[in-house]
């Protein structure tokens, strides 16, 4: 009797207990591309104040901190094209998106939205409405950023981390590890391809692939406060973050790339960098 009185308090006590532990559980991926959704149209509508921010959300523009009410979305008019990557693990949603403003100006927006109980607790945006975006690169969004990879050439979460963190970290040193670049890996820069062209007007490479722009020595490095927003193996995707010195010159990059990644080999990479004087962090170390 004893035991069964027990087994009901147990039961009944987890009847309770489960609805509010449910509440609190991790956004999952639909969840996280759902909130995504939901910020571009209330920022498309200027409706800010129903987005679910948390109280204290970090909220930052081209590493300036800025309530979202005076973002530079208030310009934009419609999304042209858009890749959206979610990671449930570091609760993360990030964009890049293809935008038109008032007047008919394309402009480039990454945004990352940090989640924990139904709000949103950082918001990063990185807003390039600089003359060289690209709009014939960026319509419509690369396919091959969103599609599945195969088993046969999927990287695990912790392969995939590795690859981007030496990634930068030869941003810093200038030694890439050769094997893990594909040879035909391009480098887009707000829709320009800086790899395999030697006209390409942004960066002086000449027709180097991605491992070869970085190897030996570079005016840029190094790279500070470098971080892995999200990880997404079954789509072979990373996106990064760092902060890119150039030598003593007050100039810096605030670089934000997604990595779509095939076979443990880095395949395309889609980056929005934005240089300016006055950058000394991102505001989000970790």
């Amino acid at each position: 009797m004893t035991r069964r009185i027990l087994t009901i308090c147990l039961v009944t006590g987890l009847a309770f207990t489960l609805p509010n532990h449910a509440s609190a559980a991790t956004c999952e991926r639909n969840c996280l591309l759902e909130d995504a959704k939901q910020f571009n149209a209330n920022m498309l509508a200027h409706t800010t104040e129903k987005i679910p921010l948390a109280p204290n959300a970090q909220i930052r523009e081209n590493t300036k901190a800025i309530a979202l009410a005076d973002s530079k979305w208030n310009g934009v008019t419609k999304i042209l094209s858009e890749g959206v990557y979610a990671d449930p693990i570091l609760g993360n949603v990030i964009e890049h998106v293809t935008a038109e403003t008032t007047g008919g100006k394309v402009v480039y927006i990454g945004t990352r939205l940090k989640l924990a109980n139904q709000k949103i607790t950082e918001v990063e945006i990185n807003f390039d409405d600089g003359p060289k975006v690209n709009v014939r690169n960026l319509v419509p969004y690369d396919p091959i950023f969103t599609t599945i990879v195969s088993k046969e050439e999927r990287s695990t979460r912790e392969q995939l981390q590795r690859i981007i963190t030496s990634y930068f970290q030869g941003l810093t040193d200038h030694k890439p590890i050769e094997v893990d670049y594909d040879p035909r890996c391009d480098r887009y820069h707000s829709g320009n391809r800086v790899t395999h062209n030697p006209k390409n007007g942004v960066e002086q490479g000449g027709d180097d692939g991605c491992y070869e722009s970085n190897l030996g020595p570079k005016p840029w490095g190094p790279a500070t406060e470098v971080r892995i927003g999200l990880i997404d193996p079954e789509r072979g995707i990373v996106v990064g973050y760092a902060i890119l010195h150039y030598g003593d010159s007050p100039r810096r990059m605030q670089i934000n790339e997604v990595f779509k990644i095939l076979g443990g080999r880095i395949r395309m990479v889609d980056n929005i960098g934005l240089m300016e004087e006055g950058i000394t962090t991102s505001g989000f170390t970790e």
